[in-house]
């Protein structure tokens, strides 16, 4: 399955987007930041790239103003 892995600038952020996307009932994982794409923060948000909610989650962190990069990761 392929996934998409949200990265942030810290901890507290993820844990911002975590209420965020709870409360717009969106189905994630906290996973360990993968090395290959950041060592700055270690924990990162994965939804499935099949997601419905993928441009939603986008629209959401913009609105809010959360600084983010997203990757495309095979598993």
């Amino acid at each position: 399955m392929n996934y998409i892995v949200f990265i942030f600038e810290s901890t507290h952020q993820v844990l911002k987007v975590e209420k965020i996307l709870k409360e717009n009932n969106i189905k994630y994982d906290i996973i360990p930041t993968p090395k290959e794409f950041s060592s700055d923060c270690g924990m990162s948000i994965r939804i499935a790239d099949s997601s419905e909610d993928k441009n939603k989650i986008r629209l959401l962190l913009l609105n809010n103003q959360i600084a983010f990069q997203e990757y495309k990761k095979n598993a």
